[in-house]
């Protein structure tokens, strides 16, 4: 007599230490794609002929791409799988990131990078929603704030190797570099990625059924106000990205191999907030500690506005006390973005995909704007830069307070 045993059952992937670190990889192609090449921007700007808002505009282009994909990424993964769509964004950042090293002019680089941003939003914003997948609230802070200091490595290290591949090299070296950081994440995604999308919350790739629900998601006032709230904290630090090379390197005349010292010195207090949010999230609770943080960029937001102006103008500041006044608030992007995503994210587990897109496209898309205004308006001194930081910081908090409120 013969038995019929069953199928064994699929288990669950977990959030192991592994799969966290692969997935913070898969975060730290904005920083290294945005970071790695900022020395280099006033080299690009004269080897392709190119003026310094062109150059800046590299940098935008990359940052509007990276937003506005999101919009196809995250209803694909909530339709196909987090794993496929990944992938498939891999093996299209590669291909771009060898065609900038090729690029001769200008407006290649700007159209090139457009791409390579559409490409790289695939893996950051499904990495997000993998962690949602498999983490509720608190435990989601935690992991995302771990992620976030794995992923400051990057920013930190970025610039200062950029720096010497410049220096040895030259820029478009840094861009093979790239592609191969590409390469590498593919080859780790394809062997040790697994899929975290549940089948029942599998949904449809329909106009329709996608603008139902950003629809849901937009009349939303709290998830509203995590997104603006992190959008704003981010365009402060897109704000320093964009003018901060051209201000620190030609305007104090900074070594551009210094100048990631200046931008990794910051970038430390960024992984000591994601190191302090992680060990204290589950004591103090996610809603609280955003609460707080936000008060840091309002601050700072008004600080920024007030000594850059005196600067700009008549030039008794000087760089050191402004650079004081910017690190505060780049530091509490490690507080305020890992909980605004996690709160935000926590009641829509049927559609996350769709969720951590829409955050990820206003987050990069407002920042985009921020980013190139400050390029746009770059006379020479501190003041744009300063301006836009300012009111950055100045939005984060208004909208942490107007639109969420007090939430436990």
């Amino acid at each position: 007599m013969s038995t019929v045993t069953a199928p064994p059952t699929k288990t669950r992937p977990t959030l192991t230490p592994l799969l966290l670190a692969l997935l913070a990889l898969l975060s730290a192609f904005t920083p290294l794609s945005i970071d790695l090449y900022l020395p280099a921007l006033p080299v690009i700007a004269v080897d392709l002929h190119g003026t310094a808002a062109d150059v800046q505009l590299t940098l935008s282009a990359f940052m509007i791409a990276f937003g506005a994909g999101q919009i196809f990424y995250g209803p694909a993964g909530d339709r196909f799988g987090r794993r496929p769509v990944i992938l498939s964004g891999l093996v299209i950042y590669v291909l771009t990131s060898i065609g900038c090293a090729f690029a001769g002019e200008a407006m290649q680089l700007i159209l090139l990078r457009l791409l390579q941003g559409m490409a790289a939003c695939g893996s950051v914003v499904l990495a997000r929603t993998m962690v949602r997948d498999l983490a509720e609230r608190d435990q989601a802070a935690r992991a995302m704030s771990l992620m976030m200091a794995c992923t400051s490595i990057a920013p930190m290290l970025a610039p200062l190797i950029g720096g010497q591949i410049l220096w040895y090299l030259g820029w478009r070296a840094i861009f093979w570099a790239l592609a191969l950081i590409g390469l590498l994440a593919l080859v780790a995604a394809y062997f040790r990625l697994p899929e975290t999308l549940r089948p029942e919350y599998r949904q449809p790739l329909v106009l329709s059924s996608i603008l139902r629900r950003f629809g849901e998601l937009l009349r939303h006032r709290a998830f509203m106000g995590y997104a603006f709230t992190t959008s704003f904290m981010f365009s402060a630090l897109l704000s320093f990205l964009s003018g901060s090379p051209f201000v620190f390197i030609e305007h104090y005349g900074i070594a551009p191999r210094s100048y990631g010292l200046i931008f990794g010195g910051m970038v430390v207090f960024m992984t000591l907030g994601s190191l302090f949010n992680a060990r204290f999230v589950r004591r103090f609770g996610p809603d609280r500690i955003l609460r707080y943080a936000v008060i840091v960029p309002g601050v700072c937001g008004v600080a920024a506005l007030v000594l850059g102006q005196i600067e700009a103008r008549y030039g008794t500041i000087g760089m050191w006390p402004i650079v004081a006044c910017f690190a505060p608030q780049i530091a509490t992007i490690s507080l305020i973005g890992p909980n605004a995503m996690a709160l935000a994210l926590q009641r829509y587990p049927h559609m996350a995909g769709t969720a951590s897109s829409l955050m990820g496209v206003m987050q990069f898309g407002v920042g985009a704007l921020f980013g190139a205004a400050v390029g746009q308006a770059y006379d020479g001194t501190i003041g744009p830069m300063t301006v836009a930081m300012g009111l950055a910081g100045i939005l984060c908090f208004l909208s942490n307070r107007l639109l969420v409120g007090r939430r436990s």
